[in-house]
């Protein structure tokens, strides 16, 4: 069965086991974003700390459409970065290194690890195991805040680290999470929260041009009404844009 991006829970035995079929699935979705689907808000900002070559103001566009019934939000930003700051960012948002000229994953779960550093409502991180070939299953939990109880989520994570495709001056690198079939830690205080997506960073090496995009399905579970949901997730993903890039900014030393 070909594997497809969806929100619905994959078993350990359900997982695609080659990053080829991850990398055509994840491409599929991401490149369709700006061509068919409906065009959101555009939501803008302003950079308290700045690590980009661009002004301080940030511009995040959102799209959504519909895939079988599920409700999919999306988000597309360009950043000017230097080589430095990029591999800054890959590093943390995608866990690859670069050694020399060649990107290098030495720990697979580094990505998940490093979420709950600047992720403010992320309170808890616990990866379960590595398969095979390659995916991470992770436990989360997040406090949305009073009177909502934690939202527990349970993830497969999939890394792939920077390569070129056809254009040798373009490099992509991607994380897909899907839903993982398992049990909560705590199925009486917590709320069975889920969440899918596909993220990319697309770096022109030569104009040093991002195109950072990253596409959702979720729900946070519990009484707040599906519409609700979708009515508020898009400020909230489109917000991230600027944390991660302030917290880029207020971390220049880090390696």
């Amino acid at each position: 069965m070909p594997f497809e991006l969806t929100a619905r829970p994959f078993k350990k035995a359900d997982l695609p086991t080659t990053q080829a079929e991850i990398v055509k699935e994840a491409k599929e979705l991401i490149d369709q974003i700006c061509v068919s689907w409906k065009k959101g808000k555009c939501y803008h900002n302003t950079l308290g700390l700045n690590p980009t070559l661009d002004s301080d103001k940030v511009a995040v566009q959102t799209y959504y459409t519909n895939r079988e019934k599920e409700y999919w939000l999306s988000r597309v930003s360009e950043h000017h970065l230097d080589a430095a700051t990029y591999e800054r960012l890959v590093k943390v948002l995608n866990g690859s290194v670069k050694e020399g000229s060649h990107w290098e994953l030495p720990d697979r779960t580094a990505r998940s690890r490093i979420e709950i550093d600047y992720i403010e409502t992320l309170t808890h991180v616990e990866v379960l195991e590595t398969t095979d070939s390659g995916w991470v299953a992770v436990n989360l939990e997040y406090e949305l805040g009073k009177p909502l109880t934690t939202r527990e989520f349970n993830e497969w994570v999939y890394v792939v680290p920077p390569f070129k495709s056809s254009d040798n001056d373009i490099e992509t690198s991607i994380v897909v999470s899907l839903v993982a079939d398992a049990p909560l830690n705590d199925p009486v205080a917590h709320t069975h929260a889920t969440y899918a997506s596909v993220e990319t960073l697309e770096y022109n090496l030569k104009t040093e041009q991002l195109t950072w995009k990253m596409a959702l399905t979720s729900d946070a579970g519990g009484n707040v009404p599906k519409w609700v949901q979708n009515s508020m997730i898009a400020k909230t993903v489109a917000k991230d844009v600027s944390y991660m890039l302030e917290w880029l900014g207020d971390h220049k030393d880090s390696k």
